[in-house]
Parts: structure tokens; sequence; C-alpha cells
């Protein structure tokens, strides 16, 4: 990666039978935060989240550290924001793996769902984006 552009294709991190996306990733950077659990109805306080760093990036997806293990199969909303791009994208992913590492962190791959609004669609459009940058 040169500073320029922050993102590059493909991951040495993974093995090539552990990885499970059918599209490109982009290695670069996002913040993101997922809301674990929402705040108590009709009560002031703040939803519980996580805040993540992403390794890599696509379209559908993407593979973020944690601080505690998320549950896959959840449904979690997040907000996404590609270094460099900025906007933030407010949009639902659903936990599809989630492991230990060696730090001690965690490391969950996360899809990114359509849910048909113009937040997917913007989000689709900020990665082709940074794809095309190569």
């Amino acid at each position: 990666m040169n500073s320029k552009d922050p993102y590059t294709f493909g991951s040495d991190e993974l093995e090539p039978d552990q990885d499970q996306r059918d599209e490109f990733r982009l290695v670069g950077r996002a913040s993101v935060t997922l809301e674990l659990e929402s705040a108590e109805p009709g009560e002031a306080g703040q939803p519980r989240v996580a805040v993540a760093a992403s390794s890599d990036v696509s379209p559908g997806g993407l593979r973020v550290v944690t601080a505690e293990p998320l549950t896959p199969d959840a449904l979690l909303p997040a907000s996404i924001q590609l270094h460099g791009a900025g906007q933030t994208f407010p949009l639902t992913v659903e936990v599809i793996w989630c492991r230990v590492t060696d730090e001690g962190d965690w490391q969950s791959g996360l899809k990114i769902l359509d849910t048909g609004d113009s937040d997917y669609l913007a989000w689709m459009d900020a990665v082709a984006r940074a794809m095309e940058g190569q």
C-alpha cells in the first residue's frame, strides 16, 4: 500500500481453503462501530457498542478485530467508514464467523446485508470507487 491509495487487492492472512468470499477483497482499513445491545426502551441510556478495525473489505463483507467475541448468526446495526472516503455508512451486518486471535482479540467475518436502502447502494458505490483506484 502507498500513502496515496490506502487499498490493495488480496490478503495473505487466510489460507485459500479458509477464504469464503465470492468476490475480490481490498486490503485496507475501515472503522466499524457495531451495536451489540440496544438501549432499553424508554430509557435515556446508550446502546452497548463494540468499536472495531477492519483489515480488509469487499462489497459484500469485511473482516474485523474486536476486544470481545461476536455471536455468529447475529444481525447487528453497524456504522462503517472507509478510510479516505469521508462518509459513514449505516448498514446491517451478519456475523458469519468469530475466532480468538493469538493476541487474545477476536477476529470476525461480517456479511453486509442488502436491506434495499440507499445506504447499501452508497456502500457498494464507495467500495467500487476504491477498487477502481487500483
